[in-house]
């Protein structure tokens, strides 16, 4: 019998962690058509890294937080029990890619790269990650709370910046995108930053010329005080060179006007 396109899907989501007979019960197959299957995919088990045991250190939680308040995303596929991480970047900051690959080195990686030149890539799924996925998406929409928000520390911060930050040579000050984020959610940030860090940041609204659906969205600005400060709060890390332009900080004062509009209660 012909495999249908979502069973397919469904083995290589679940053939490296599930058992022959499991997947035969779910699927509806003998396990000798499954292991057939799976031989022409060229799917494997997994052995020396069991996906449903994994657990992530201290260094790779940071990562993956930084990287979900910044460009990562964390998915379910209606096929799959567990997690995974995606995301994407374009050919200039390809060491970057790399750069957080090596970080998450005990993750298993798909990295395809498209015809418009963007490098995507997209981990297996594992039990581990279902966490952060609760934790980012209680009603599957990304959201930041002040449980997040606890959790980032340097190196957290370190990855957010690089993902959506942006230094700007000329006002020698910086911002970091959060606009997919709510207002009340950029309060919650703008509060962080001074309780935990010593910054504070103002809340603008962005200009966004794309912006076609009508709704407002925020960024954090940040002072050239604050940039210098936040900049020697991740000195310390090596960073890939694809990202240097982000931390060109100025060490002495020069103070001109944010781009965009301050938007209330600051």
């Amino acid at each position: 019998m012909a495999w249908k396109k979502e069973e397919v899907e469904y083995l290589k989501n679940n053939f490296a962690d599930s058992s022959d007979t499991d997947l035969s019960k779910n699927l509806n197959k003998s396990p000798n058509s499954i292991r057939i299957k799976a031989s022409r995919l060229n799917l494997k088990k997994y052995s020396s890294i069991n996906r449903g045991n994994l657990e992530l250190n201290k260094e790779e939680e940071q990562i993956i937080i930084g990287g979900l308040l910044g460009d990562l995303h964390c998915r379910k596929t209606k096929t799959s029990i567990n997690a995974r991480l995606e995301g994407g970047h374009g050919a200039e900051q390809k060491g970057y890619l790399i750069y957080k690959m090596e970080l998450l080195r005990n993750l298993n990686w798909i990295i395809w790269k498209s015809k418009n030149g963007t490098y995507h890539y997209q981990s297996k799924s594992y039990a581990c990650l279902n966490y952060y996925h609760n934790l980012f998406y209680p009603n599957n929409k990304k959201i930041v709370n002040q449980e997040i928000l606890n959790k980032v520390e340097r190196l957290g911060l370190l990855i957010w910046f690089m993902d959506d930050g942006c230094y700007r040579k000329r006002d020698k000050n910086s911002s970091i995108y959060t606009n997919c984020f709510s207002y009340y959610e950029q309060t919650l940030m703008k509060d962080w930053f001074d309780k935990k860090w010593g910054l504070s940041p103002k809340i603008y609204t962005a200009k966004d010329p794309k912006n076609t659906d009508g709704n407002v969205r925020y960024y954090l600005a940040f002072s050239v005080k604050d940039t210098i400060k936040l900049r020697d709060l991740v000195k310390d890390f090596e960073i890939p060179d694809c990202m240097s332009y982000k931390f060109r900080f100025a060490d002495y004062i020069y103070q001109n006007p944010t781009p965009g509009i301050l938007a209330i209660h600051n």
